[in-house]
C-alpha cells in the first residue's frame, strides 16, 4: 500500500472513474447519485484536476499492486480570513479494498498535508447514518451539527447529516 498526494491526475485517470463510479454504485454519499456514467466521471475528475493545476485543491490516492483503491481530496479555502482552513471532501474507498482501514490512512495523510500547508482546522461533512461517522470520531473529529433532511439517496430518501470539525498541530514538514 502506498499513499500518494498527487500533482497530476492524468496519471491515474483510468483508476479514479473506476473508483468513483464503484463508490456512487455503493450508495456513497459523495454528491452524485447512481446511475453515474464513465464520461461524467471522467469529466468530474478533468475538473478536480484543473483545481489540482491552480492550488486551490489538494488529492491524496491509495494504490494497492499499481491500482488506486481509495481517495480523498482537500479544498483549500480562497478567503483571506479562511486561510487557515480547509474542507476535506470525496473520501472514498474502493469495495473490495475497504475494511483495510484505508480511510483512515487517507485521513491522516490529510492531517499531515494540512499542518505541512500551516492549514490547522479540518472541516467535513458526513451522512448521519454513513459508515464512516464512527471512524470521524475515533480519529478525533468533533460533531459540531446536524442538519436534517440534508442529502438525497438515489431512492429518494433524505437523510441527515453531521458536520465535523478537528484543529491540528502545524508542522514544517513536506508531504512527499
Amino acid at each position: 500500500m502506498e499513499l500518494l498526494k498527487v500533482d497530476d491526475l492524468n496519471p491515474y485517470l483510468n483508476d479514479l472513474v473506476e473508483l468513483l463510479c464503484d463508490a456512487v454504485e455503493s450508495g456513497a454519499p459523495i454528491g452524485f447519485l447512481p446511475p453515474l456514467s464513465e464520461p461524467e466521471a471522467k469529466a468530474y475528475w478533468l475538473s478536480i484536476n484543473d483545481e489540482l493545476q491552480v492550488n486551490s485543491r489538494q488529492v491524496l490516492l491509495v494504490r494497492e499492486e499499481d491500482k488506486i483503491v481509495g481517495s480523498v481530496q482537500i479544498a483549500m479555502s480562497p478567503k483571506a480570513n479562511a486561510l487557515h482552513r480547509c474542507d476535506v471532501e470525496k473520501l472514498m474507498v474502493h469495495t473490495q479494498a475497504r475494511e483495510n482501514g484505508l480511510g483512515s490512512i487517507l485521513m491522516q495523510g490529510v492531517e499531515r498535508v494540512a499542518a505541512a500547508m500551516q492549514r490547522q482546522l479540518l472541516i467535513l461533512e458526513v451522512r448521519s447514518d454513513d459508515i464512516a461517522y464512527d471512524m470521524y470520531v475515533k480519529l478525533g473529529f468533533t460533531p459540531f451539527g446536524e442538519v436534517p433532511n440534508y442529502t438525497r439517496s438515489a431512492n429518494g430518501a433524505l437523510h441527515n447529516s453531521t458536520f465535523f470539525f478537528k484543529e491540528i498541530e502545524l508542522t514544517h514538514e513536506v508531504f512527499s
